[in-house]
């Protein structure tokens, strides 16, 4: 362990990434001096009014090394210019930075040998990724694309979207015809109810994306009839308002082999889902879901469906 360790940055909108970076720092020394950009930093060198004011940033860093058991050791600074303090320290012995930053550490340890000072040793800390293996970043927790943790979140501008039915809306005696017709195709559920409907009509869906919720109330009916069906059942994380990589991933991989049933349980909310289930499922395919305040919506697999389904995805990961 080092005894005195320096990293920087702007710290703003505290995110895994962030955190990753710090922890690396605080377990490679006894001291930690933490450089945190100030307001004049920002105003000459990045985006004044985007970013949170430095008051801000080192409360929720000086919050979080406390829950972590950091405060102790680690100080918070702030630095006016891309290489001071770094560069003039007379007993900085390590310097963690990223790949991306990594460039200016050298930088830096060039500036300080000029000064007869010793180089810094460069921890280099990968970048943390998001839930769409892109890197962690506040430029994309500002602009609402991922949260802090790096989970993708549903862009403000596909709502509207998303609230229209993306197929045919069934009511009434509709629904049972629809399914009668397409009961020996493959088809695939999205939502507990819609789920249920097509189970009490006599047709195992090759494939179910629940979340054991009903307008976000448990709802257990279905946990019973899985059990006695011996449907084969994963469960993923995903939503409300996002998708993640996992969920895509194991519905791409269902789509390879459809031909059995299964039960995909959602930990958060499944309503999401019905976009990759069109975007995956194969071409002739089925999907049901739930329309609030409509009814039962059908959605014949087409390639033009695909592509649809397939645009929106990329607008929550691009």
């Amino acid at each position: 362990m080092y005894h005195h360790v320096f990293v920087a940055g702007t710290f703003d909108r505290l995110h895994a990434g962030h955190q990753e970076l710090l922890t690396r720092a605080c377990e490679a020394g006894e001291k930690v001096t933490i450089g945190l950009t100030s307001d004049a930093y920002i105003s000459q060198y990045k985006s004044p009014g985007v970013i949170s004011l430095f008051t801000d940033r080192k409360h929720a860093l000086a919050a979080w090394l406390d829950t972590r058991g950091y405060q102790g050791r680690a100080t918070i600074i702030p630095i006016d210019d891309p290489y001071e303090p770094a560069v003039s320290d007379p007993v900085g012995e390590i310097l963690v930075v990223t790949p991306d930053t990594k460039a200016r550490g050298e930088e830096i340890n060039s500036k300080r040998k000029a000064k007869g000072l010793a180089p810094y040793a460069l921890l280099v800390v990968p970048l943390v990724p998001a839930q769409d293996r892109m890197p962690i970043t506040s430029t994309r927790v500002r602009s609402g694309e991922i949260d802090t943790s790096g989970r993708l979140v549903m862009p403000d501008s596909l709502r509207p979207e998303l609230s229209r039915p993306i197929g045919r809306v069934l009511v009434g005696d509709q629904i049972g015809s629809s399914i009668e017709v397409n009961r020996n195709g493959t088809i695939i559920t999205v939502g507990d109810i819609t789920t249920e409907t097509l189970l009490t009509a006599g047709v195992v869906p090759h494939l179910a994306i629940i979340d054991f919720q009903v307008q976000r109330k448990p709802f257990r009916a279905l946990d019973a009839k899985f059990t006695q069906l011996n449907l084969y059942r994963v469960h993923v994380a995903s939503g409300p308002g996002y998708i993640t990589r996992e969920a895509l991933t194991l519905i791409q991989k269902w789509a390879t082999h459809p031909e059995g049933h299964e039960a995909l349980i959602v930990d958060g909310e499944e309503d999401l889902l019905t976009i990759p289930a069109v975007a995956y499922s194969p071409l002739g395919s089925i999907v049901y879901y739930g329309q609030p305040n409509a009814g039962l919506v059908e959605v014949e697999v087409t390639e033009d469906k695909k592509s649809e389904a397939l645009a929106i995805i990329r607008q929550f990961i691009s």
